[in-house]
Protein backbone atom coordinates (compact mmCIF):
# COMPACT_ATOMS: atom_id res chain seq x y z
CA UNK A 1 0.00 0.00 0.00
CA UNK A 2 1.37 3.60 -0.68
CA UNK A 3 -0.22 7.00 -1.38
CA UNK A 4 0.28 9.82 -3.64
CA UNK A 5 2.51 12.64 -2.28
CA UNK A 6 2.05 15.20 -5.22
CA UNK A 7 -1.06 17.23 -5.76
CA UNK A 8 -2.12 15.58 -8.91
CA UNK A 9 -0.31 12.26 -10.73
CA UNK A 10 -1.22 11.10 -14.44
CA UNK A 11 -1.68 7.40 -14.65
CA UNK A 12 -0.73 5.82 -17.33
CA UNK A 13 -1.85 3.19 -19.54
CA UNK A 14 2.32 2.46 -20.52
CA UNK A 15 5.08 3.34 -18.59
CA UNK A 16 7.89 5.49 -20.09
CA UNK A 17 5.40 7.52 -21.71
CA UNK A 18 4.66 11.45 -21.22
CA UNK A 19 1.07 12.99 -20.68
CA UNK A 20 0.28 15.70 -23.42
CA UNK A 21 -2.35 18.03 -22.41
CA UNK A 22 -4.11 19.54 -25.31
CA UNK A 23 -4.68 16.21 -26.65
CA UNK A 24 -6.87 13.04 -27.09
CA UNK A 25 -3.74 11.09 -25.22
CA UNK A 26 -4.84 7.58 -25.34
CA UNK A 27 -2.62 6.43 -22.90
CA UNK A 28 -3.75 8.97 -20.42
CA UNK A 29 -6.37 6.40 -18.07
CA UNK A 30 -6.70 8.77 -15.03
CA UNK A 31 -5.56 11.07 -12.22
CA UNK A 32 -5.24 10.55 -8.96
CA UNK A 33 -4.77 13.59 -6.00
CA UNK A 34 -2.95 13.67 -3.02
CA UNK A 35 -3.57 11.06 -0.42
CA UNK A 36 -5.17 8.49 -2.90
CA UNK A 37 -4.60 5.10 -2.06
CA UNK A 38 -3.09 2.67 -4.05
CA UNK A 39 -1.82 -1.27 -4.12
CA UNK A 40 1.22 -1.70 -6.04
CA UNK A 41 1.21 -4.55 -8.45
CA UNK A 42 4.88 -3.94 -9.85
CA UNK A 43 7.75 -1.45 -10.63
CA UNK A 44 9.58 -0.92 -13.90
CA UNK A 45 12.92 1.82 -15.04
CA UNK A 46 11.60 4.29 -12.35
CA UNK A 47 7.40 3.14 -13.39
CA UNK A 48 5.33 1.46 -10.79
CA UNK A 49 2.32 -0.25 -11.70
CA UNK A 50 -0.56 0.21 -9.24
CA UNK A 51 -4.34 -0.27 -8.59
CA UNK A 52 -6.08 3.25 -7.69
CA UNK A 53 -8.02 2.09 -4.80
CA UNK A 54 -10.16 4.84 -4.72
CA UNK A 55 -11.64 4.49 -8.73
CA UNK A 56 -13.65 1.54 -9.04
CA UNK A 57 -13.56 0.95 -12.27
CA UNK A 58 -14.76 -2.52 -14.43
CA UNK A 59 -13.38 -2.73 -18.38
CA UNK A 60 -10.15 -3.51 -18.47
CA UNK A 61 -10.20 -6.94 -17.16
CA UNK A 62 -13.87 -7.22 -17.03
CA UNK A 63 -14.05 -7.24 -13.10
CA UNK A 64 -14.46 -4.28 -10.42
CA UNK A 65 -11.25 -3.34 -8.60
CA UNK A 66 -8.91 0.09 -8.55
CA UNK A 67 -8.23 1.71 -11.87
CA UNK A 68 -4.87 0.22 -12.97
CA UNK A 69 -1.94 1.62 -14.79
CA UNK A 70 1.10 3.09 -14.04
CA UNK A 71 2.48 6.30 -12.42
CA UNK A 72 6.14 7.54 -12.11
CA UNK A 73 7.94 6.34 -8.99
CA UNK A 74 8.38 9.79 -7.18
CA UNK A 75 4.67 10.34 -7.12
CA UNK A 76 4.48 7.82 -4.46
CA UNK A 77 4.87 7.54 -0.85
CA UNK A 78 5.62 3.90 -0.10
CA UNK A 79 5.66 4.87 4.26
CA UNK A 80 2.69 6.44 4.73
CA UNK A 81 1.13 6.84 7.86
CA UNK A 82 -2.47 5.85 6.93
CA UNK A 83 -4.63 8.35 9.09
CA UNK A 84 -8.20 8.31 8.63
CA UNK A 85 -9.58 11.46 7.24
CA UNK A 86 -11.82 13.69 8.13
CA UNK A 87 -12.59 16.76 6.08
CA UNK A 88 -12.33 16.68 2.20
CA UNK A 89 -11.07 20.09 -0.07
CA UNK A 90 -14.43 21.57 -1.57
CA UNK A 91 -12.77 24.61 -3.45
CA UNK A 92 -10.58 24.23 -6.64
CA UNK A 93 -7.37 24.03 -4.77
CA UNK A 94 -6.34 24.70 -0.77
CA UNK A 95 -3.33 25.51 0.66
CA UNK A 96 -1.54 23.70 3.61
CA UNK A 97 0.62 25.79 5.09
CA UNK A 98 3.55 24.91 7.88
CA UNK A 99 2.38 27.42 10.30
CA UNK A 100 -1.00 28.90 11.62
CA UNK A 101 -1.58 32.08 10.59
CA UNK A 102 -0.80 34.66 12.85
CA UNK A 103 -3.62 36.97 14.83
CA UNK A 104 -3.42 41.03 15.14
CA UNK A 105 -0.68 43.27 13.28
CA UNK A 106 1.42 39.99 12.21
CA UNK A 107 -2.05 38.66 10.39
CA UNK A 108 -0.37 39.43 6.78
CA UNK A 109 2.59 37.41 7.47
CA UNK A 110 2.56 35.09 4.75
CA UNK A 111 3.58 31.94 5.96
CA UNK A 112 5.72 29.11 4.32
CA UNK A 113 3.36 27.02 1.96
CA UNK A 114 3.44 23.44 2.13
CA UNK A 115 2.10 23.11 -1.13
CA UNK A 116 -1.71 23.27 -2.76
CA UNK A 117 -4.34 20.24 -3.32
CA UNK A 118 -6.73 20.25 -5.29
CA UNK A 119 -11.02 19.51 -4.54
CA UNK A 120 -11.54 16.27 -3.88
CA UNK A 121 -8.34 16.05 -1.90
CA UNK A 122 -9.29 13.91 1.39
CA UNK A 123 -7.73 15.17 4.54
CA UNK A 124 -6.96 13.83 8.01
CA UNK A 125 -7.43 16.97 10.04
CA UNK A 126 -7.70 17.87 13.75
CA UNK A 127 -11.02 20.14 14.17
CA UNK A 128 -13.89 21.30 16.93
CA UNK A 129 -16.86 22.54 15.15
CA UNK A 130 -17.68 25.14 17.91
CA UNK A 131 -14.29 26.25 16.99
CA UNK A 132 -13.57 29.99 16.37
CA UNK A 133 -10.32 28.99 14.52
CA UNK A 134 -9.76 30.55 10.93
CA UNK A 135 -7.61 27.07 10.70
CA UNK A 136 -7.62 23.51 11.23
CA UNK A 137 -4.36 21.30 11.95
CA UNK A 138 -4.13 18.72 9.27
CA UNK A 139 -1.19 15.20 9.44
CA UNK A 140 -0.10 14.66 6.44
CA UNK A 141 0.81 10.83 5.38
CA UNK A 142 4.44 12.09 5.52
CA UNK A 143 3.85 12.55 9.29
CA UNK A 144 4.56 16.37 8.68
CA UNK A 145 1.81 18.55 9.84
CA UNK A 146 0.18 21.35 7.94
CA UNK A 147 -2.55 23.99 8.56
CA UNK A 148 -5.79 24.47 6.28
CA UNK A 149 -8.44 27.06 5.82
CA UNK A 150 -12.01 25.94 7.24
CA UNK A 151 -13.00 27.59 4.06
CA UNK A 152 -11.38 25.03 2.09
CA UNK A 153 -12.44 21.77 3.48
CA UNK A 154 -16.14 20.07 4.33
CA UNK A 155 -16.17 17.79 7.14
CA UNK A 156 -17.50 14.57 6.31
CA UNK A 157 -19.14 14.22 9.40
CA UNK A 158 -21.49 17.48 7.81
CA UNK A 159 -21.37 15.64 4.59
CA UNK A 160 -22.49 12.76 5.78
CA UNK A 161 -25.57 14.74 7.73
CA UNK A 162 -26.43 16.95 4.59
CA UNK A 163 -29.56 16.08 3.72
CA UNK A 164 -30.48 14.86 0.08
CA UNK A 165 -31.47 18.35 -0.89
CA UNK A 166 -28.56 19.68 0.34
CA UNK A 167 -26.29 17.41 -0.81
CA UNK A 168 -27.60 17.63 -4.34
CA UNK A 169 -27.03 21.61 -3.88
CA UNK A 170 -23.37 20.59 -2.49
CA UNK A 171 -22.12 18.63 -5.60
CA UNK A 172 -23.54 21.58 -7.88
CA UNK A 173 -21.68 24.20 -6.11
CA UNK A 174 -18.55 22.23 -6.30
CA UNK A 175 -19.27 21.49 -10.16
CA UNK A 176 -19.84 25.16 -11.35
CA UNK A 177 -16.50 25.72 -9.92
CA UNK A 178 -15.10 23.99 -12.40
CA UNK A 179 -17.08 25.84 -15.33
CA UNK A 180 -14.37 27.35 -17.74
CA UNK A 181 -11.67 24.65 -17.05
CA UNK A 182 -10.23 22.72 -19.74
CA UNK A 183 -11.37 19.53 -21.01
CA UNK A 184 -8.80 16.83 -20.27
CA UNK A 185 -8.85 12.98 -21.45
CA UNK A 186 -8.51 11.23 -18.33
CA UNK A 187 -8.26 14.32 -16.34
CA UNK A 188 -10.05 14.94 -13.06
CA UNK A 189 -8.75 17.96 -11.31
CA UNK A 190 -9.21 21.61 -11.59
CA UNK A 191 -7.02 23.85 -13.83
CA UNK A 192 -3.86 24.86 -12.23
CA UNK A 193 -1.11 26.66 -14.58
CA UNK A 194 1.68 25.30 -12.99
CA UNK A 195 0.10 21.65 -13.42
CA UNK A 196 -0.25 21.67 -17.61
CA UNK A 197 -2.05 18.70 -17.80
CA UNK A 198 -4.21 19.80 -15.52
CA UNK A 199 -8.37 19.71 -16.41
CA UNK A 200 -11.01 17.03 -16.02
CA UNK A 201 -12.76 14.61 -18.73
CA UNK A 202 -16.62 14.17 -18.04
CA UNK A 203 -16.69 11.19 -15.88
CA UNK A 204 -13.93 13.20 -13.94
CA UNK A 205 -15.90 16.37 -13.67
CA UNK A 206 -18.83 14.32 -12.06
CA UNK A 207 -16.72 11.79 -9.97
CA UNK A 208 -14.91 14.74 -8.09
CA UNK A 209 -18.20 17.07 -7.89
CA UNK A 210 -19.77 14.10 -6.12
CA UNK A 211 -16.09 13.56 -3.97
CA UNK A 212 -16.69 16.71 -2.34
CA UNK A 213 -19.58 15.24 -0.57
CA UNK A 214 -17.77 12.27 0.35
CA UNK A 215 -19.53 9.95 -2.53
CA UNK A 216 -16.74 7.57 -4.64
CA UNK A 217 -18.19 6.93 -8.13
CA UNK A 218 -16.83 4.34 -10.21
CA UNK A 219 -14.04 6.88 -12.39
CA UNK A 220 -15.71 6.25 -15.94
CA UNK A 221 -18.94 7.00 -17.21
CA UNK A 222 -19.98 3.13 -18.35
CA UNK A 223 -18.86 2.43 -15.04
CA UNK A 224 -20.87 5.01 -13.63
CA UNK A 225 -23.99 3.92 -15.19
CA UNK A 226 -23.40 0.57 -14.49
CA UNK A 227 -23.91 1.07 -11.10
CA UNK A 228 -26.25 4.18 -10.49
CA UNK A 229 -30.12 3.55 -10.30
CA UNK A 230 -31.66 3.95 -13.49
CA UNK A 231 -34.50 6.82 -12.24
CA UNK A 232 -37.16 8.45 -14.88
CA UNK A 233 -36.26 11.68 -15.02
CA UNK A 234 -33.25 12.75 -13.55
CA UNK A 235 -33.23 15.79 -10.46
CA UNK A 236 -30.63 18.34 -9.81
CA UNK A 237 -27.05 16.41 -9.70
CA UNK A 238 -28.54 12.99 -11.12
CA UNK A 239 -26.73 11.97 -14.13
CA UNK A 240 -27.33 12.17 -17.73
CA UNK A 241 -25.71 9.76 -19.95
CA UNK A 242 -24.95 9.12 -23.81
CA UNK A 243 -24.36 6.28 -25.77
CA UNK A 244 -22.19 5.56 -28.26
CA UNK A 245 -23.84 5.72 -31.79
CA UNK A 246 -23.02 2.09 -33.04
CA UNK A 247 -23.61 0.60 -29.28
CA UNK A 248 -26.90 1.72 -27.22
CA UNK A 249 -25.28 -0.29 -24.43
CA UNK A 250 -21.98 1.40 -24.82
CA UNK A 251 -21.63 4.95 -22.32
CA UNK A 252 -19.27 7.25 -23.73
CA UNK A 253 -20.46 10.27 -22.35
CA UNK A 254 -22.03 11.59 -18.70
CA UNK A 255 -23.58 14.98 -17.76
CA UNK A 256 -24.55 16.10 -14.49
CA UNK A 257 -28.16 17.67 -14.26
CA UNK A 258 -28.12 21.51 -12.96
CA UNK A 259 -31.67 22.31 -12.41
CA UNK A 260 -33.82 24.69 -14.70
CA UNK A 261 -33.44 21.89 -18.00
CA UNK A 262 -29.10 23.14 -17.56
CA UNK A 263 -26.42 20.48 -17.92
CA UNK A 264 -23.39 21.15 -16.24
CA UNK A 265 -20.39 18.82 -18.74
CA UNK A 266 -17.15 18.65 -20.05
CA UNK A 267 -17.97 17.76 -23.61
CA UNK A 268 -14.44 16.94 -25.28
CA UNK A 269 -11.02 17.93 -26.50
CA UNK A 270 -10.32 21.13 -27.20
CA UNK A 271 -13.43 22.50 -25.03
CA UNK A 272 -14.30 23.66 -21.63
CA UNK A 273 -16.71 23.03 -18.75
CA UNK A 274 -19.74 24.52 -19.35
CA UNK A 275 -23.43 24.95 -18.31
CA UNK A 276 -26.17 24.40 -21.80
CA UNK A 277 -29.42 24.24 -21.48
CA UNK A 278 -30.22 20.59 -22.55
CA UNK A 279 -32.65 21.61 -25.58
CA UNK A 280 -29.34 23.37 -26.82
CA UNK A 281 -26.77 20.25 -25.71
CA UNK A 282 -29.59 17.48 -26.84
CA UNK A 283 -32.57 19.20 -28.97
CA UNK A 284 -35.49 19.08 -26.46
CA UNK A 285 -36.20 19.77 -22.87
CA UNK A 286 -35.34 16.97 -20.05
CA UNK A 287 -39.02 16.98 -19.55
CA UNK A 288 -39.27 15.99 -22.49
CA UNK A 289 -36.89 13.17 -22.86
CA UNK A 290 -37.98 9.76 -22.20
CA UNK A 291 -35.58 7.13 -20.44
CA UNK A 292 -33.94 5.46 -23.47
CA UNK A 293 -34.75 7.81 -26.21
CA UNK A 294 -32.70 8.02 -29.14
CA UNK A 295 -31.54 11.40 -30.02
CA UNK A 296 -28.55 11.77 -33.34
CA UNK A 297 -28.18 8.16 -33.06
CA UNK A 298 -27.36 8.35 -29.46
CA UNK A 299 -29.46 6.40 -26.18
CA UNK A 300 -29.80 8.69 -23.40
CA UNK A 301 -30.78 7.58 -20.41
CA UNK A 302 -30.17 8.88 -16.80
CA UNK A 303 -29.23 7.39 -13.66
CA UNK A 304 -28.87 8.24 -9.72
CA UNK A 305 -26.30 8.04 -6.73
CA UNK A 306 -28.64 9.37 -4.02
CA UNK A 307 -30.86 7.68 -1.48
CA UNK A 308 -34.30 9.06 -2.29
CA UNK A 309 -34.85 8.20 -5.69
CA UNK A 310 -37.83 6.23 -6.05
CA UNK A 311 -38.56 6.71 -9.73
CA UNK A 312 -37.12 3.77 -12.44
CA UNK A 313 -38.18 4.04 -15.24
CA UNK A 314 -40.51 1.47 -16.96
Amino acid sequence: MATVRVPVADLRSQPNSIARPGVHDDLQETQLVFGEHVRIRGEQDGWVNVEALEQPEFSHNQRWEGYPGWLQAFALDRHAILATPTVVVINRWARLRREPAESGALALVIKPLEMQVPMGTLLAAEFNASSVSDEWLVHLPNGASAWVRRADVRTLQTAQAFSIQNKRAAILRSAEQLLGDPYYWGGRSPREASIPTSGLDCSGLVGLAYRTVHHILPRDAHEQSMRAQPVSQPQAADLVFLSAREDPKRIVHVMLAAGDDTLIEAPGTGFTVRKITAKERLGRPLSSIPFGAVINGQTITFGSFLAGEQNPPS
